[in-house]
């Protein structure tokens, strides 16, 4: 039982309490343990597209890491918090808020490849230690700058008062590793502003929509019926290429197989068996990640 679904996480939750509810669900339902993980933290305070696999549908994730997300997120200008969204203690507050042209433009100016501290209440590693771990026990936390890439970014609404922007909508297309937290004090800061994130929402993950998500609650009451075919999540990531039973058992053993394929990773099937994801290169296939099937 190796699938992928991606539920719709609710507030309040962290990604983990969402793992547990569905895992444990599923395997009541099944009469057997369930591995079960999930592809890109959520935090509680965040709802939106969380992606689940179950069985060894999660080695895949690592393929999934690096396929671009989006989201909708809400900045409310004149104050911040410690942990840069609306969980957190307020630490400064001012009142300023930005002119719309200006930050019109500003928020253009974090497209393409960026330099980005993530917040100091995350869970990036700082010596060995979360960064939140250390910023909950009144710690310094100097965390580094990483490049992270923004694809997009569009203001699809603004909240003004008196002439200026209380809060903005933004859409943002963006790759792994990106904290919107982060770009919402940077942007804030570039503003000479202050700033909090007050909303997110994931709106697609992994090749995953809100099309394609369900409600946590849905799943945990039946999670039977929401069971899959095992190629779907290979689709999702991979062109998947049907593949003769002689090639199909020489790349079970290891081998190298010569096939006219563009280089290139691919989903690969046989016969309705679905083996993994096999990389190409030089006009040679090999199976680099070996999924549900035995020899």
């Amino acid at each position: 039982m190796n699938f992928a679904i991606a539920i719709d996480k609710p507030l309040g939750l962290s990604s983990s309490d969402v793992v547990i509810k569905c895992r444990n669900a599923l395997s009541r339902a099944v009469g057997v343990k369930i591995k079960c993980g999930h592809m890109g933290t959520l935090d509680p305070a965040a709802e939106g597209v969380l992606v689940l696999g179950f069985g060894k549908a999660t080695k895949l994730f690592d393929y999934m890491q690096n396929r671009k997300k989006t989201y909708v997120a809400e900045f409310t200008f004149g104050k911040t918090t410690d942990t840069l969204d609306r969980e957190g203690v307020v630490t400064e507050e001012n009142g300023k808020l930005p002119d719309k042209d200006l930050l019109e433009k500003t928020v253009k100016e974090f497209t393409g490849e960026i330099m980005q501290v993530p917040p100091r209440y995350s869970a990036v590693n700082v010596n060995g230690v979360r960064a939140y771990k250390l910023a909950r026990n009144g710690k310094e936390v100097d965390i580094p700058a990483k490049k992270v890439n923004v694809y997009d970014i569009k203001i699809s609404d603004i909240e003004e008062q008196d002439g200026k922007v209380k809060k903005v909508i933004l859409e943002i297309q963006c790759g792994s590793g990106t904290y919107i937290r982060s770009l919402c004090r940077d942007i804030a800061e570039e503003l000479s502003c202050l700033s909090y994130m007050s909303a997110l929402r994931r709106t697609s993950c992994a090749g995953y929509s809100e099309c394609d998500a369900v409600k946590m609650q849905d799943f945990i009451s039946d999670p039977a019926s929401y069971i899959k075919k095992e190629d779907e999540i290979l689709s999702k990531l991979f062109e998947v290429k049907e593949i003769d039973p002689d090639t199909a058992k020489r790349l079970k053993y290891g081998q190298n197989v010569k096939m006219e394929l563009c280089d290139g990773r691919y989903g690969v099937v046989c016969e309705n068996e679905v083996l993994g994801v096999a990389l190409v290169k030089d006009g040679y296939i090999k199976l680099e990640t070996h999924l549900w099937n035995t020899i």
